[in-house]
């Protein structure tokens, strides 16, 4: 199918939607902690997730029309790919800057934190094995052909996991609990909320719903979100402040302002040429993984600043409303501009085919080194020893079998997975001994010394690890990049040749 460059324009929407959410604007505004104002946004920009779900939903049935298997397999790596390496990432600064290293024990908790509820690095990333894990179904419902059975089981789930939301006060029970329960943690999950809206966009494209919804025009559909919104908003503020429920993740409105939002994209004008917010939305997914830097350094100069340790700074800054109303379109621009600006080089220096074969790969060899030098256990000791030669082996050893593993099985080509094995050692241990002379260089010990903790704000964040270890990894990423090249690239065209040769 041709692409609906209309998903891609409010995707940009719904990621700055997701902005709003997580930069908690007008949270105390006026003194009073969660007032209307605060809730009436954050709710009403809770279409973000579902949308992001059914868009997929939608995409992928028409996607997997003609190769199914093979899509799915490479969608699903690519997922992967990503997933793995962000958490990585997230892993290294919620270590590094809140001091806090995931304890690596291979239990219950540790296993769903991984592989279903996604938020072992950060929060932000359950939407990732969320996706994953509902395109399988869907994968596997079509395959048996059961995808009506899916979506009606989708259904009641998703009914079932409103009771984890604000509905909880008016049910007599209580399902979703982390401090009693290591699977029912939380109702914002793979198979009680992404599961459902992932179905739902497979629905609409499967049973043509596009040919009834084109009977009305677009700005029918708009005054649909509009109004739609506007009840979300009230059922929202009705169960916080009428029943004490929670701030929730979706409401009973979500799924009509879903589909209004859905419908839109589908009956606004077809164009030909995709808009500049088009063109942004189509890197909605690496805006989304990579916001959450930018959301710690933000909160990073806030902390600073005393707001979350001195009433009167709190108060000064939750009352100030030009920059409550300004932080997330500023936060949201110097996203946009940090991300397009290092993608530009990267696409300069490196091109689009190396950036979009091994960027991923760059970015895990890279984390691991710095997870192998600096994860602490409990006692705050390293937990490895950098200094032993026999242990700098090993983890050299590890790192190209990681590398390996990584190429070889989530690979989007062919080409890259016929590569010889001995052109991955190669990369791998050119990359642990940049990274271990590094270490030995004292480099990387400087970086964490220059910390100026008790400067003013913005200096503060400027030389906090964060900021420093940001640098180097986006340059230390450049040059593994730039080795990847010069050792792939040689390979992959001479296949490429001979293919076309016969």
């Amino acid at each position: 199918m041709k692409r609906v460059y209309a998903f891609d324009s409010l995707k940009v929407l719904a990621i700055m939607a997701i902005f709003v959410i997580h930069y908690p604007i007008f949270y105390a505004y006026g003194g009073e902690v969660e007032n209307s104002i605060h809730l009436s946004l954050n709710i009403l920009a809770r279409f973000a997730v579902p949308f992001f779900f059914a868009v997929a939903g939608y995409l992928y049935y028409f996607q997997s029309i003609n190769n199914c298997r093979s899509y799915t397999t490479r969608y699903l790596t690519k997922l992967s790919r990503m997933y793995i390496s962000w958490t990585m990432i997230y892993l290294l600064i919620t270590g590094m800057v809140y001091q806090s290293w995931y304890p690596v024990t291979f239990s219950a908790p540790f296993f769903y934190a991984t592989f279903y509820h996604g938020n072992l690095g950060s929060e932000i990333m359950w939407f990732m094995p969320a996706l994953i894990i509902a395109v399988l179904l869907q994968f596997v419902a079509k395959k048996f052909n059961l995808s009506s059975a899916l979506f009606a089981i989708a259904c009641a789930l998703h009914l079932i996991g409103l009771s984890g939301q604000s509905y909880q006060p008016l049910v007599p029970f209580e399902i979703f609990n982390p401090e009693t329960n290591t699977f029912f943690i939380n109702s914002r999950d793979p198979l009680f909320f992404g599961l459902f809206y992932v179905t739902l966009g497979y629905q609409l494209a499967r049973v043509n719903a596009v040919s009834l919804i084109k009977r009305f025009p677009w700005p029918v559909y708009l005054v649909g979100v509009i109004l739609f919104s506007g009840l979300s908003i009230a059922e929202g503020i009705w169960l916080v402040k009428g029943y004490g429920g929670i701030v929730a993740d979706y409401y009973l409105m979500t799924i009509p302002v879903t589909l209004s939002f859905m419908a839109l994209a589908l009956t606004l004008p077809t164009v030909t040429k995709p808009s500049i917010f088009a063109k942004t939305g189509e890197h909605s997914g690496e805006i989304y993984l990579n916001h959450g830097v930018l959301n710690i350094a933000v909160m990073s100069v806030f902390w600073h600043m005393g707001v979350y340790s001195d009433p009167k700074i709190s108060a000064l800054v939750d009352n100030n409303f030009a920059l409550q109303a300004l932080l997330v379109p500023l936060a949201f621009a110097i996203n946009l501009t940090l991300y397009f600006s290092i993608r530009g080089i990267f696409l300069g220096c490196f091109g689009k085919q190396t950036l979009s074969n091994f960027r991923e790969s760059a970015i895990v060899t890279g984390a691991f080194w710095l997870l192998f030098i600096y994860t602490k256990n409990d006692q705050g000791e390293n937990l490895f020893n950098s200094q032993n030669p026999m242990t700098l082996i090993a983890a050299t050893s590890v790192c190209c079998m990681v590398y390996y593993t990584f190429l070889r099985f989530l690979s989007s080509s062919r080409e890259q997975q016929s590569i010889p094995i001995l052109k991955h050692i190669i990369v791998g241990t050119a990359v642990s001994g940049y990274w271990i002379a590094l270490s030995a260089s004292g480099i990387l010990d400087f970086l964490t010394g220059i910390y100026q903790i008790e400067a003013n704000p913005y200096i503060a964040v400027l030389s906090s690890p964060l900021m420093t270890f940001s640098l180097i990894f986006i340059v230390s990423t450049g040059i593994t990049l730039g080795l990847q090249r010069w050792v792939y690239t040689p390979s992959v065209e001479a296949k490429k040749q001979a293919s076309h040769y016969y």
